[in-house]
C-alpha cells in the first residue's frame, strides 16, 4: 500500500526480505481454513450449506448448514466425524449433495457413499450403495423423489490407470441389506456434472475421451429415465443422445455446468465459435443456441479440475433467467441473463476480483437471494448472500458463517494491492519479429507500514508459476503472498500461455510446448519488472507447484542466467516418469503438453529438468508429500540427488502423511518457513522470524 510523507519519515530503514511482519506462517496455515462447495438445499432454500477445511485436523473437510435468516449466528457442523471428499479423478470435488434436509456424501477413508437424514434428532450417517474400496462416487444429484440420487462411479478395480467411468443411480432407502448400484450409462473415459430435470425426469451430464482433456473437448448428453414399480430406475438410460459437442460440429467444443432451468430447457456453457466459455441453451427444435444476443470474449467459467464447479444457475422463479458471472477485459461482472432477450443485467460488484460457487437461495419471504464466495486483493475471501430485491438493484452482501466480519484490518499498512501487468514475450521458435506476444501477471510490490528497503536497494523478486498448468491466477485475497510482501519481496503471479481465463488460442499455446512457453514467460516477467527497477535483477526468484513446480525447475535448468534461486512444490523434475507414474484423469494430457508418448520421448527428456542438472546453476529447495500419487515422491529425491552430486545448495523437505498439496497446519508452516530461511541464505538477507533452521546440502557458510 502506498505511503505520505509523515509515514516514510516514520519508518526503518531495512534490508528487503528482513522485514519483521505480523503476517505469520501460522497466519497463512491457520488461513487455510478454506471453504468449497457452496450449496442450497432447492426443497429448503432457506439451508445453506458448504464444506470447510480443517489444518489442524490434517485437512479434514467437514460439511456445515446455515439458514439465510440467521446469518451472524454460529453455523452448525453436521460431520464431525467424517472427511466429506471424493478421490474421483484424483482431485475430487462434488463431494455431497443435499436435498430436503437428506444429505448425500462421499467419505474419504473409505471413498464410500453415505445418507445423512439432518431432520432427525440423532444424526447417524448410513452408508449405501456397494461396499468396495475399489469404488469411488463424486458428482452427486438427489432426485425428488428422495428414492435415488444419482452420481458420478469410478471403479479401480482394474487398476487406478484403467478405472472404469460410468452415471449409476443408488437407493436412498435403508433396506436393510446392500443394494448394487444401478448403471445408467457407460463407455467413455469420464464422466462429470450429471443434473435432474425436475419437469419431466430427464438427466444430462458431459463426458469426454482420452487424449481430450475436459477443456479440450467435451460432449454434452441428454436422456431419459426410466422406473420400476418402486419409482427406482430402470438399468440404462432412454433416449440418450449427444445434443452438443462430441466432435459434432467441426471445431472442437469444451462443455460445462449443464443445468435444467424449471420449464425443463437445458443451459450449459461452451467455448464454441469464440473460443470463451458462454452461454448457451438448447431449444425446442434441438438446436444449440446461444443465450447472448451478441458474442462476448469474456469467459463464464473456468477449467475444471475438480467436479462441482458452479458460475451459472437457474434463478427460481423468473422465467429465461441464469445468475452469470464473467470476467471481460480483467474486470469482474456479475448479473443476471434474459436468455430469451440475450441481455445481462448488471449487478453492483462490491469490489470483488474473484467470484465462485454461485447458487441460488430464498429468504423467508420467497425473495431471490444470491449465494457466492467472493474475494477480493485485500479482504479474505468469504461466503456471501446477495439479497437481490429486483433485476436492477441489490442490498449490501452479507457475510454467511461464523465469520461475519472482516479480519484483514488487523493487517491494516501491511497489505499490497497488485495491478494487472501485460508484458512483451514470444511464442516458439522464439526468435523473430512474428514470434511477438504479450502474456499477462498480477504485480504485487512490497508492502510495509513500518519498513523501507535500504538506500539504493531493489527489492528481491518472487516469480509464482502457477500450476496446472491449464488453470490461471487471480488476485483473490492471499495471504501467502502478503506474507513475502509484507517482508519487502516484490511478487509477480504470473499468467503465462497456457493460462486460462484469456480464451482457447491462449491456452493453447502451451500445446505442444510445455516448459518453453511457460518458462520463456514466466522469465519475460522477471526481466520486465528488472528492467523497470522494480526488483533486483541479481535476486530474482521463482517458485510453484505441481505443474508449476516443474516450470520453475525448467526455468533453473533451461534458462539458468535469471534466477538466483527456486522454490518447488511437489513439482515434476523428470517429465518422461509423470507419464509412466501418473494417474487416469492425467494419463494423456502430456499428449496435448508434450507429445505422444513414446514416439516424442525424445521431446520428454530434453524437457525434463532432470536430465539437464549439468545447467543448473543456482540453488533450490524442494518440498514433497509421500503419499503423493500425483506427483511420485521419486521425482523429487532423483532431482535433489543430482544437485548433491553437483555441489550446487540444495535443502529437501518431505512431510508424510501429506498428498498432492499440503493440508496439515504443522506442514503449511513449516514449508513457508523453511523456504523463507533457505531464501535468505541465498540472497543474502537474514529473516526476521526465529525459524527452525532447514539442513542444506553442499553449504559451506
Amino acid at each position: 500500500m502506498s505511503t505520505n510523507s509523515t509515514e516514510q519519515n516514520q519508518q526503518q530503514e531495512a534490508a528487503y526480505g528482513s522485514w519483521k511482519s505480523p503476517i505469520t506462517a501460522s497466519n497463512v496455515a491457520s488461513g487455510a481454513s478454506a471453504t468449497s462447495m457452496l450449496r442450497v438445499d432447492s426443497a429448503q432454500p432457506t439451508h445453506v450449506y458448504w464444506l470447510e477445511s480443517r489444518p489442524s485436523e490434517g485437512g479434514r473437510l467437514t460439511l456445515l448448514r446455515q439458514d439465510i435468516s440467521q446469518i451472524g449466528e454460529e453455523p452448525y457442523e453436521l460431520t464431525t466425524e467424517w472427511n466429506v471428499r471424493t478421490g474421483v479423478h484424483e482431485y475430487g470435488g462434488g463431494a455431497y449433495a443435499v436435498y430436503d434436509g437428506l444429505v448425500v456424501f462421499a467419505n474419504w477413508k473409505d471413498q464410500g457413499v453415505y445418507l445423512l437424514d439432518t431432520s432427525k434428532s440423532t444424526r447417524v450417517a448410513l452408508r449405501i450403495g456397494e461396499q468396495n474400496d475399489k469404488l469411488r462416487y463424486a458428482g452427486f444429484a438427489i432426485h425428488p423423489s428422495k428414492k435415488f440420487v444419482i452420481c458420478v462411479r469410478e471403479d479401480h478395480g482394474k487398476s487406478d490407470i484403467e478405472a472404469v467411468a460410468s452415471v449409476v443411480a443408488i437407493r436412498l432407502e435403508d433396506t436393510g441389506a446392500i443394494a448394487n448400484d444401478i448403471m445408467l450409462f457407460e463407455g467413455t473415459d469420464f464422466v462429470s456434472s450429471p443434473v435432474f430435470s425436475t419437469k419431466n425426469d430427464e438427466i444430462a451430464f458431459i463426458a469426454w475421451n482420452h487424449p481430450n482433456m475436459s477443456w479440450d473437448e467435451t460432449a454434452l448428453y441428454r436422456a431419459k429415465l426410466s422406473f420400476n414399480s418402486e419409482m427406482v430406475p430402470e438399468p440404462k438410460l432412454k433416449d440418450l443422445a449427444i445434443v452438443a459437442g462430441g466432435a459434432q460440429e467441426v471445431m472442437r467444443e469444451s462443455i460445462y455446468q449443464p443445468r435444467f432451468d424449471l420449464d425443463g430447457v437445458l443451459h450449459f456453457l461452451s467455448d464454441r465459435i469464440t473460443g470463451f466459455w458462454s452461454p448457451y441453451h438448447i431449444d425446442i427444435q434441438g438446436a444449440v443456441v446461444s443465450s447472448l444476443r451478441s458474442p462476448v470474449l469474456a469467459e463464464f467459467t473456468g477449467p475444471e479440475w475438480s467436479m462441482g464447479d458452479s458460475t451459472f444457475q437457474p434463478v427460481p422463479g423468473r422465467k429465461s433467467s441464469m445468475a452469470v458471472t464473467y470476467t471481460l477485459n480483467g474486470a469482474l461482472h456479475l448479473g443476471i441473463l434474459d436468455t430469451a432477450a440475450g441481455a445481462i443485467e448488471e449487478l453492483p460488484v462490491p469490489g470483488w476480483t474473484v467470484v465462485s460457487d454461485m447458487n441460488m437461495a430464498e429468504s423467508r419471504s420467497g425473495e431471490p437471494v444470491l449465494v457466492l464466495k467472493a474475494g477480493q486483493p485485500t479482504e479474505r475471501t468469504a461466503m456471501y448472500a446477495y439479497f437481490i430485491n429486483v433485476i436492477n438493484t441489490a442490498s449490501v452482501p452479507q457475510r454467511i458463517g461464523a465469520q461475519t466480519a472482516s479480519d484483514t484490518s488487523l493487517y491494516d499498512g501491511y497489505l499490497s494491492v497488485p495491478r494487472e501487468i501485460e508484458f512483451e514475450t514470444r511464442l516458439p521458435p522464439f526468435d523473430g519479429e512474428d514470434t511477438k506476444a504479450q502474456a499477462y501477471a498480477y504485480y504485487y510490490p512490497p508492502a510495509n507500514k513500518d519498513y523501507r528497503g535500504m538506500k539504493g536497494e531493489r527489492p528481491p523478486l518472487l516469480v509464482l508459476s502457477h500450476g496446472g498448468p491449464t488453470t490461471s491466477t487471480n488476485t483473490s485475497f492471499s495471504l501467502s503472498i502478503q506474507f513475502w510482501t509484507s517482508r519487502g519481496f516484490a511478487v509477480a503471479d504470473v499468467n503465462y500461455g497456457g493460462s486460462t481465463g484469456y480464451g482457447r488460442a491462449f491456452r493453447e499455446r502451451l500445446y505442444p510446448h510445455f516448459g518453453q512457453v511457460d518458462v520463456q514467460d514466466c522469465c519475460a516477467a522477471a526481466l520486465h519488472l528488472a528492467s523497470l527497477g522494480l526488483a533486483d535483477r541479481a535476486r530474482l526468484s521463482i517458485m510453484g507447484g505441481s505443474a508449476g513446480g516443474y516450470t520453475t525447475l525448467a526455468c533453473l535448468a533451461f534458462r539458468p542466467e535469471v534466477f538466483a534461486v527456486g522454490a518447488s512444490h511437489y513439482g515434476i523434475s523428470d517429465l518422461e516418469v509423470l507419464v509412466k507414474e501418473t494417474h487416469k484423469f492425467e494419463s494423456l494430457y502430456p499428449v496435448h503438453l508434450v507429445g505422444p508418448y513414446p514416439a516424442a520421448r525424445t521431446t520428454y527428456v530434453e524437457r525434463s529438468p532432470l536430465h539437464a542438472v549439468d545447467a543448473l546453476a543456482c540453488p533450490a529447495i524442494f518440498f514433497q508429500g509421500l503419499d503423493d500419487k500425483v506427483v511420485p515422491p521419486n521425482q523429487t529425491s532423483l532431482m535433489v540427488d543430482a544437485l548433491k552430486r553437483k555441489g550446487i545448495r540444495v535443502a529437501h523437505v518431505e512431510f508424510e502423511g501429506e498428498q498432492h498439496g499440503f493440508r496439515k497446519f504443522q506442514n503449511i508452516v513449516r514449508a513457508m518457513e523453511a523456504q523463507l530461511f533457505f531464501f535468505g541464505r541465498i540472497l543474502g538477507f537474514v529473516p526476521s522470524d526465529a525459524i527452525d533452521p532447514v539442513p542444506i546440502s553442499n553449504d559451506l557458510l
